[in-house]
């Protein structure tokens, strides 16, 4: 597992080089008020925080992170993964006359390094096995990777009962009459800051300055029947859902976070958004009619708000609505097809164009992760050019904390987009594992699960300093208090489990019983990645109100479930065993301290297990009846 440490390749092989900027001494603020300074240039928390310029002595602004950094390091990340995959198809052809794994016969891909198309074997069943995670499969078959595919593994199946709906239950509806909110301009721009701090810094998809002189416009005239009015609701209804990203993270039952369904000062919030909520509803249909950027970000911000409500079912509905909102206007305002350096956009509109194209891209790739939507993403690269959003043109030296800000979140924005890219070739690559593979289609998975770990690995050190987070060797990992940080160690983490998740089903369902002992054992050892991820991923809960609590639920019962699986897997184990079978050292062992951990992660975010909303209180039926399952099947066998 060592030789897979990203940290351990960092120095040794990999051609990105990494920026840094590592300041010992504190910034002058810092210093006078004699308070730890987090060192952050150009600007560390406290200033930022104050808005007070930040000089530090020990440098004259060296090493700051500009807009042509963003875009180097991104395109860094961009050019590995490409080189990859031009390595990988080029061993694919070295391996075109091997034979079918499923009936001996020979296939011959007519495909070069630049063709796209395939030619099928006379194998009435084609073997998947020799595509890359990038490549178009056959059968184009992209299957969900959430908890429903754990689910039904054969351990699990015959363990627990028949599964609930864990991405769907009935809720109180949305579109019920509420009287108007307090629409004055005090909280107006209360709740508009709240938008961009809380948001705005991670889905940079509204102008700024047109979204306060939109606020100013409703606060002073009251709501008309605009779009306008339509974004501003939908801005101010987010923002009464958000809650800040606490910063620490606990393990008792004094959890501050209540659930929306409790009659409390929660509960006030929720019927303040449903206020603004109504507002927007009913002027939806008329940003429908419109070929604008407003009626786009209307949509897209829409399916935010469903997704802060744990309903992604509408979240789905609303994205796809905004993927055809911008394909049309698309067509009216570039029907030649020039997104890039059109004459007719000023550079910002450009910059938010291209922003809400991604941003509805992530969300839809996101929801299909976890849910049986059909077909591909409405908003696919077919019609566009690039691989990450262009940022604004960001100054070669900021001098504003606001500057800094904004680089900040753009490199955060276009990171997570290579993430994106990286988690949509694994669900990929997941899809066309075969349900009972053979010795040699196990053989390239492991080849192929080794080039993604590689692409993980760049995408891990091309992260500039800012947001360097230490990978851990065992089952605990510092909690990160910056919010941005702790997305992106756990997007890591969730890359690293995915990509191994395919070798734990292997071993739990008996798949891999009689194969090569030497592909058992490196097998083993990416099942062991996996466990190692998952109790990584339950040790970083954190429960307070965003769009991610969804997606958070649905990571922690899957992590359970397949921590469940191998605890199950190990008793079933122990009883042949008592039979007089013979024993293999390449079994799994679950971590020792799992059932505590899955105890703890539930505990921790229990206010929205509790909600009626999402499948959320399904999905801790299901954690609840594998942890009872596994402690059952451990008394029995002893």
């Amino acid at each position: 597992m060592a030789s897979q440490d990203p940290a351990a390749r960092q120095g040794a092989g990999s051609n990105a080089p990494v920026v840094r900027f590592r300041g010992s001494s504190a910034c002058e603020k810092c210093r006078l008020r004699k308070t730890k300074c987090d060192n952050r240039r150009p600007s560390c928390g406290f200033c930022l925080k104050r808005r007070v310029t930040c000089v530090y002595q020990d440098d004259n602004n060296a090493g700051l992170v500009t807009g042509e950094d963003i875009l180097q390091a991104v395109n860094r990340v961009a050019n590995l993964i490409e080189a990859q995959q031009r390595e990988q198809r080029q061993q694919q052809q070295q391996q075109q006359w091997m034979p079918c794994a499923s009936c001996g016969s020979r296939s011959t891909p007519a495909r070069g390094p630049t063709s796209q198309s395939w030619s099928p074997s006379a194998c009435s069943q084609p073997d998947n096995a020799n595509l890359g995670p990038s490549d178009p499969s056959p059968c184009e078959t992209v299957r969900p990777q959430g908890v429903e595919s754990v689910l039904g593994w054969q351990i699990l199946a015959s363990n627990l009962p028949p599964s609930l709906c864990l991405f769907d239950q009935p809720v109180a509806e949305a579109n019920q009459p509420y009287s108007l909110p307090d629409m004055s301009y005090s909280q107006l721009s209360r709740l508009e800051s709240k938008y961009i701090e809380f948001l705005h810094t991670k889905n940079p998809i509204l102008d700024l300055n047109e979204l306060h002189r939109m606020v100013l416009h409703v606060a002073e005239n009251g709501p008309d029947w605009s779009t306008k009015t339509c974004l501003v609701a939908l801005v101010c209804a987010i923002a009464v859902l958000s809650e800040a990203y606490p910063g620490t993270i606990t393990r008792s039952g004094a959890q501050s976070t209540p659930s929306l369904d409790q009659d409390d000062e929660s509960g006030a919030d929720a019927k303040l958004s449903l206020q603004f909520w109504n507002i927007a509803l009913k002027r939806l249909g008329y940003a429908m009619r419109e070929n604008s950027v407003e009626a786009v970000q209307s949509l897209v911000l829409a399916g935010i708000w469903y997704m802060h409500r744990m309903e992604p079912l509408e979240a789905w509905k609303h994205f796809n609505l905004a993927g055809a909102a911008w394909n049309t206007l698309r067509l009216t305002r570039f029907p030649l097809g020039d997104l890039i350096d059109n004459t007719d956009t000023t550079p910002n509109e450009h910059t938010i164009l291209q922003a809400l194209y991604f941003t509805i891209w992530k969300s839809e790739c996101e929801l299909r992760l976890e849910l049986p939507v059909p077909g591909p993403p409405l908003i696919n690269n077919t019609y566009f050019p690039l691989a990450f959003p262009q940022p604004p043109r960001l100054g070669s030296q900021p001098s504003t904390p606001e500057a800094s800000e904004s680089e900040r979140s753009w490199y955060y924005y276009l990171t997570e987009i290579a993430a994106r890219h990286l988690l949509n070739r694994l669900v990929q690559m997941n899809s066309e594992c075969a349900d009972t593979p053979t010795e040699r289609q196990v053989s390239l998975l492991i080849g192929r699960t080794e080039m993604m770990q590689a692409q993980i690995s760049d995408w891990y050190t091309s992260l500039p300093s800012i947001f360097h987070f230490a990978v851990p060797d065992g089952y605990d990992a510092d909690f990160q208090s910056d919010h941005m940080i702790f997305v992106l160690q756990h997007r890591y983490f969730t890359l690293r489990e995915l990509v191994s998740r395919p070798f734990v089903r292997l071993f739990v369902d008996g798949l891999i019983d009689g194969m090569d002992p030497l592909i058992r054992a490196r097998a083993r050892s990416f099942a062991s990645e996996c466990m190692q991820f998952c109790m990584l991923k339950l040790s970083q809960t954190v429960a307070y109100r965003h769009q991610g609590n969804w997606y958070l639920l649905r990571s922690m019962t899957t992590s359970s479930l397949i921590l469940a699986a191998v605890h199950l897997a190990q008793c079933r184990l122990r009883e042949r065993e008592a039979a007089g079978a013979t024993p293999t050292s390449e079994n799994l062992m679950p971590p020792e301290a799992w059932i505590s951990r899955v105890k703890d992660a539930v505990e921790s975010a229990q206010p929205f297990f509790d909600e009626t909303s999402g499948g959320a209180s399904n999905m801790k039926q299901m954690i609840l009846a594998a942890l009872e399952a596994a402690q059952q099947r451990s008394a029995w066998c002893g």
